[in-house]
């Protein structure tokens, strides 16, 4: 007579039950790239897709990661992130590298993430706040700057302004790393690794681009879940740490920076003196 086996179940442990399930339905993320969109172009400007064969750069292009642009003398390109509410302005003798552009879709959640190398000359931006853990990061040839909600200047020699909100600048002086948050209506000089106050030339000298992009950013006041959405991109720019070009700076009562924060704040010519800006 034959004996029957029985074969008894062992429990699955919970964890590894819970991790099983969490494998099967968690959505798949898709990496897509972003596009940048050519506004407008004055004077003489180029780009290339291979860094050797280059051709106009005209409004309505729309161009991808790895392009490269470069501005001739007086000459300046306006250019929308529509991907990452971003509206930026390439200014005069200035050449700039789409590094990274990518967005990370899973569901209804996006993440962006985006470098540009500017490799000579400067821009002028303006950026929705981007929800976390979303970048945006401008790289130079001596370190780089992480845009968090602002407008800002950035040029090549590594010199930073903060119109409105706060930009995080990372930097080498004499071989040593720098760090610095640069609050609005401040400077970062990166002859002297210091954040000053930014002086009132440099302020008037830039209004006319702040404005310019300023405009183009206010078209994306309705970025979905990528982007923050209190006061960021409304298209109401006089909340706190804005900075006004002809009057100079405006904080926030909860935001006076004459407290002590590290910030060297100099005279108004501070910020003259290689700090490369132009």
């Amino acid at each position: 007579m034959k004996r029957a086996v029985i074969m008894k179940a062992r429990p699955i442990p919970l964890a590894v039950g819970m991790l099983t399930m969490m494998c099967v339905s968690a959505p798949a993320s898709e990496v897509q790239s972003g596009e940048l969109s050519i506004k407008s172009v004055q004077g003489m400007a180029t780009y290339s897709t291979d860094h050797s064969t280059w051709a106009a750069l005209k409004p309505g292009m729309v161009l991808a990661k790895g392009a490269e642009l470069k501005t001739g003398p007086d000459a300046t390109a306006d250019l929308e992130f529509e991907y990452s509410g971003t509206a930026l302005r390439l200014r005069p003798d200035s050449v700039l590298e789409l590094a990274k552009m990518d967005e990370v879709v899973a569901e209804e959640n996006v993440i962006v993430d985006t470098r540009l190398n500017l490799k000579a000359g400067s821009l002028i931006g303006s950026q929705c706040k981007l929800a976390r853990p979303s970048t945006f990061t401008i790289t130079t040839p001596n370190g780089s700057a992480t845009i968090r909600g602002t407008e800002y200047l950035v040029t090549a020699a590594g010199a930073v302004i903060c119109f409105r909100g706060e930009v995080a600048v990372n930097a080498s002086r004499q071989g040593s790393p720098v760090s610095a948050e640069v609050p609005a209506g401040f400077s970062f000089n990166p002859a002297t690794g210091q954040v000053t106050a930014t002086a009132s030339a440099n302020l008037v000298s830039s209004s006319h681009d702040i404005q310019a992009v300023r405009d183009d950013s206010d078209k994306f006041g309705t970025g979905g879940d990528r982007f923050n959405h209190l006061d960021d991109c409304d298209g109401d720019h006089g909340h706190d740490h804005d900075v006004s070009p002809h009057k100079g700076h405006h904080h926030d009562h909860d935001h006076d920076h004459d407290d002590n924060h590290g910030h060297d704040h100099g005279d108004d010519h501070g910020n003259d003196h290689g700090g490369g800006f132009h």
